[in-house]
């Protein structure tokens, strides 16, 4: 499984899209960390970081990306160019 430290994504378990995006993950082996706004105070985080409560939301070098097809299709990129897996 590749790790990619500069990624993190949060994500809450029982959003629909969170989940299209954890099962690309699963399916392509990807790693990175994980920020379950569930949690206490990681919503808060959130907001700091990209300005919305909204997930998912993955974080690139400090930069927010929301939207599950986005996040999808920069993963899949990353993954083609040979970044991961």
């Amino acid at each position: 499984m590749a790790f990619m430290p500069e990624l993190t994504l949060y994500y809450m378990p029982t959003c629909p899209y969170c989940r299209k995006v954890l099962a690309y993950m699963q399916d392509h082996d990807i790693a990175m960390e994980m920020r379950n706004t569930m949690e206490p105070g990681i919503a808060d985080e959130l907001v700091e970081l990209a300005g919305t409560r909204q997930v998912p939301c993955l974080i690139i070098n400090g930069s927010p990306m929301l939207e599950s097809d986005d996040i999808i299709a920069y993963l899949a990129g990353v993954v083609a160019a040979g970044e991961i897996g």
